[in-house]
């Protein structure tokens, strides 16, 4: 078989197989998710309120975080952090897919394009870097994003489509607010390719598709007599949020004067693709909308958690492969250049790749013992473990209990609930809640109480609390439980 020959059948065997190659190299960088410890703090607030759920508590007014409520409903249906990671894990390959039938929307004339889109999507999206292992909101909310834009490229004339669009980014934004922008940045394309008349039917029902289910939760909580404390947690309260790293800031009416810049800068790239818009191809105008967009939206705190950058890899990818059918072929690398310097300005922190998938790899063909393996995600994991095994089996199924740290992944591998509404320490402080639990602790005191010793000392009332009505039960490394004295409670 002469060369030409040999090319033409590899070439032929790649655009046939190149997506189960994909599928296949996702597959090696996504299987050590669903074999870590339960140690990262967020999915531990997901999964303790989760099992509050489960056991008939209100979000918001009985238990408290501030996100909306589908990841806690998502929690409270796993029940447990191994089928936690497995649903994120079956929901990223959705997410995928539901990319790789996007990119042939928006590239059908170009077979290369949607192929390194897709590739590269896969990649970034289920590498450590980003935190594509984490059940985090982000990983979730992307489907549902991609699902909406790829049924308004469909420019389907029938009112359900565009309907079920506007549930759909409802539906991202439920499982965080930030997705909201990706559905203002889908009405900003709509607005720059449809001409008035479509724009007013096409947005119209873009909105009311998602205000029903905003309006649903609305309607619940209310019914739950929880409507403030909803509004609140998952709404307003994070306003003062978003500042509250950049307090020492210039501020402009609450909020950093940095952020409004960065808004206006979106602004002001809109209004160019606006005048210019005939200059522009659909793919070009979509790309740097949504971009934009999405980019504001995971800066809005300008905390420095790689995870909010999950947000930005749709319409980057995207962006790669127009090196391959248009004359626009500067834009990937000005996105590209955008990313780079986001991460080095806002100093995002960076999980190596490599060193995460040798700990698990090596771990399964017994280079490492479970001890070894564990202790690469938090030297406190076994302490952690202990902890809950402690807990559990010396408590019943309905106590509660209270832990004053981070680390509420105690909470759910007990399947214990806190007393009063915080399950971390930051979000007492955030949300200065001292008060508000030390009033559940003395009318609901438990019988044991979990300190990690690097907070001992930040919580002065609670010191005193546990001076005068517990007693030091034993010791996991950096985690002491107390037993409670009985006997009258005292506070004085």
């Amino acid at each position: 078989m002469d060369g030409k020959k040999l090319g033409a059948r590899i070439k032929k065997l790649f655009y046939k197989y190149w997506f189960i190659l994909v599928i296949l190299i996702t597959l090696f960088l996504r299987l050590p998710s669903l074999f870590e410890p339960f140690t990262y703090g967020d999915e531990g607030i997901y999964l303790t309120l989760g099992q509050a759920l489960r056991k008939g508590l209100i979000l918001y007014r009985d238990i408290h975080d501030n996100k909306p409520p589908l990841l806690y409903l998502l929690a409270a249906v796993a029940g447990e952090f191994s089928r936690f990671r497995l649903i994120l894990f079956v929901w990223s390959f959705a997410t995928i897919f539901m990319f790789y039938k996007l990119s042939f929307v928006l590239f059908p004339k170009n077979k290369l394009s949607p192929i390194i889109s897709t590739a590269l999507f896969s990649f970034l999206s289920s590498i450590h870097s980003f935190e594509g292992n984490v059940a985090n909101a982000e990983n979730f909310m992307l489907l549902p994003t991609i699902l909406g834009f790829w049924l308004i490229l469909k420019k389907s004339g029938q009112k359900k489509y565009w309907l079920l669009a506007g549930a759909l980014f409802s539906l991202a934004t439920l499982f965080k607010f930030p997705a909201a922008f990706d559905f203002t940045a889908a009405l900003a394309f709509v607005f720059l390719t449809t001409k008035i008349k479509k724009f007013l039917f096409q947005a119209s029902n873009l909105v009311i598709g998602f205000i029903l289910p905003v309006l649903a939760t609305i309607l619940y909580f209310a019914s739950q007599n929880a409507l403030n404390q909803y509004l609140k947690a998952a709404f307003f309260q994070n306003l003062p949020y978003l500042s509250s790293w950049t307090q020492d800031k210039i501020q402009a009416g609450g909020l950093p004067l940095a952020l409004l810049s960065r808004g206006l800068l979106v602004f002001l790239l809109f209004l160019f693709i606006f005048i210019f818009r005939k200059k522009f191809s659909p793919q070009v105008k979509l790309i740097l909308t949504w971009f934009s967009f999405s980019l504001f939206a995971a800066l809005l705190s300008a905390r420095p958690y790689p995870h909010y950058l999950l947000q930005i890899l749709p319409p980057l990818s995207l962006s790669v492969g127009m090196f391959y059918c248009h004359r626009e072929k500067l834009i990937p690398g000005v996105l590209i250049m955008v990313l780079v310097a986001t991460f080095i300005i806002f100093k995002f922190w960076y999980y190596p790749n490599l060193p995460y998938l040798f700990n698990y790899y090596a771990y399964l063909v017994k280079f490492k013992n479970q001890d070894q393996y564990f202790k690469f995600f938090d030297p406190q994991t076994e302490a952690i473990y202990q902890a809950a095994v402690y807990i559990k089996t010396h408590t019943s199924p309905s106590e509660k209990i209270f832990v004053w740290g981070n680390q509420p992944a105690i909470y759910a591998l007990s399947g214990r609930l806190p007393v009063g509404r915080y399950t971390v320490a930051y979000h007492i402080k955030d949300y200065h809640g001292y008060q508000e639990t030390i009033k559940a602790l003395l009318n609901n005191p438990p019988r044991y109480l979990v300190i990690l010793d690097e907070y001992r000392q930040s919580f002065p009332d609670l010191a005193i609390f546990i001076e005068r009505n517990y007693l030091p039960q034993i010791q996991f490394n950096q985690i002491q439980i107390f037993h409670k004295i009985y006997g009258k409670i005292r506070n004085q």
